[in-house]
């Protein structure tokens, strides 16, 4: 069984992004073309380990970042530090502080519909290509539901909440190892973080997205119960330059579960640049 405690790290420093926001943020010097992760709700920037190792051995130039309340960034108390709009903001000024001459963004889950929303936002670097994990057209989070439970209650029933997430989130053929391994990780998230992501999410909207010309390209898990494929499919299709691609035999952790298929995807959409055909299914 494999010991993913030993694996490298994606380690970062703390840095003020904005005033008053800290985050930890990776930085590894390679090319001129700059990848940016992004991660979703409730994870953190090792989550990419597999593809910094590939893409930093390729001579890209890596920028990984932890979300406010996540990782080893800084998890102020007061639940609008964690509002789509600061969310966004962050990112936007992290794609301007390091960008280059090229610029692709990487982003999972929750993470995808900030690095939709910065698009829209117009970033201060042009933005060349984004590969978006496990996304959606409409908002995938409810703000009904469990999530509205007082934080103590939420913690009390931890156990319940990771089982569902667990059952959800990983492929049934998922290595268990792995599965262990980024189970004990979550263990150090925050409910209260995590409630008021959901509380504040608010999603691109959909309309909006035709203005995106980036080519993108839409990876989905077959067996995905938090972000199903249906929802990838949709929102590729409500984009002007984007394909869609369903990875067989893998859930919502598609980073995690099938990195060498993201990695070819990757591959494929810098490849292919400025050659990206419309909608297309594959």
């Amino acid at each position: 069984m494999a010991d993913f405690s030993q694996l490298p790290r994606v380690r970062g420093e703390r840095l003020e992004i904005r005033p008053g926001r800290y985050l930890s943020v990776a930085r590894q010097a390679g090319g001129d073309t700059v990848v940016f992760f992004g991660h979703g709700g409730g994870g953190n920037k090792d989550q990419w380990r597999e593809l910094w190792q590939a893409l930093g051995a390729r001579g890209y130039s890596l920028v990984a970042w932890d979300l406010l309340g996540h990782g080893a960034s800084d998890r102020p108390g007061a639940a609008r530090a964690y509002a789509w709009d600061e969310l966004v903001a962050d990112e936007l000024e992290i794609l301007r502080r390091f960008g280059g001459a090229r610029n692709v963004i990487v982003a999972h889950s929750f993470g995808t519909g900030l690095a939709l929303s910065a698009l829209l936002a117009r970033p201060a670097v042009s933005i060349d290509a984004a590969l978006l994990l496990g996304s959606q057209l409409h908002r995938p989070l409810k703000r009904k539901g469990l999530l509205n439970l007082p934080v103590w209650i939420l913690e009390w029933l931890r156990p319940r909440l990771a089982r569902g997430f667990r059952e959800a989130a990983w492929h049934p053929e998922a290595d268990p190892a792995l599965v262990d391994y980024e189970d004990r990780l979550a263990q150090g998230n925050s409910l209260h973080v995590f409630k008021a992501l959901v509380a504040h999410a608010q999603w691109p909207n959909a309309g909006a997205l035709a203005r995106l010309e980036v080519p993108i390209s839409v990876l989905a898990g077959n067996r995905d119960g938090l972000t199903p494929a249906s929802g990838g499919e949709e929102l590729a299709r409500q984009l002007p330059r984007a394909q869609f691609q369903v990875l067989e035999r893998c859930g919502h952790q598609l980073m995690l579960e099938k990195p060498e298929e993201v990695l070819a995807a990757f591959e494929a959409l810098v490849a292919g640049l400025g050659t990206v055909e419309p909608a297309s299914v594959i």
